[in-house]
């Protein structure tokens, strides 16, 4: 009767083992896959498009603005674009953006006086921050003049020079509120 007991168990764990095999076989998935992320891309373009002074052409527009051999009663007017494209790439998020506009040195050398107008009416963001839209082209155009008064002819001014510098910040921004 023992053996009989042995035999009965010795089946009763065959059985269980086939029984789990096959149960944990049939729940067995193996996925395979793959995903590609790719984060938003932020453009804003600075490009510059004229600059004058005394209403004559300047030709050299990628050097930055110098200001040598200006005389009082000089006006200098540079026109330049912010656009959110750049060939085939289109800016992705919002942005807002601040135009800064700084002399070298920064204690003026020159008694120069300025004023930034933009083209058009941009959608204001506050404190002199503007918006950049996003998913098609959009150009905002401004124009910086720079004049010196013509009475201002003290001759500590005799070869002078002053550069001038537009600092563009630029921030992502979560909504046009």
């Amino acid at each position: 009767m023992r053996t009989r007991h042995y035999f009965y168990l010795a089946y009763l764990i065959i059985v269980s083992l086939a029984v789990t095999a096959v149960s944990f076989s049939r729940y067995s998935v193996v996925v395979e896959g793959s995903d590609l992320a790719r984060v938003a891309r932020p453009v804003l373009v600075h490009t510059p498009q004229s600059l004058t002074l005394n209403g004559l052409p300047l030709e050299d527009l990628g050097g930055g603005i110098n200001l040598t051999n200006v005389m009082p009663g000089d006006v200098l007017v540079y026109e330049f674009d912010i656009s959110n494209f750049q060939g085939e790439d289109t800016n992705e998020v919002l942005l807002k953006y601040l135009i800064t506009v700084m002399f070298d040195p920064a204690d003026t050398t020159l008694p120069l006086t300025y004023s930034l107008e933009p083209g058009g009416a941009y959608p204001s963001a506050g404190g002199g921050w503007v918006y950049l839209g996003f998913g098609q082209q959009i150009t905002h155009s401004y124009t910086l003049t720079v004049s010196w008064d013509e009475s201002e002819t003290d001759p500590m001014y005799t070869n002078q020079q002053q550069g001038i510098n537009i600092q563009i910040s630029s921030q992502q921004a979560d909504s046009l509120n």
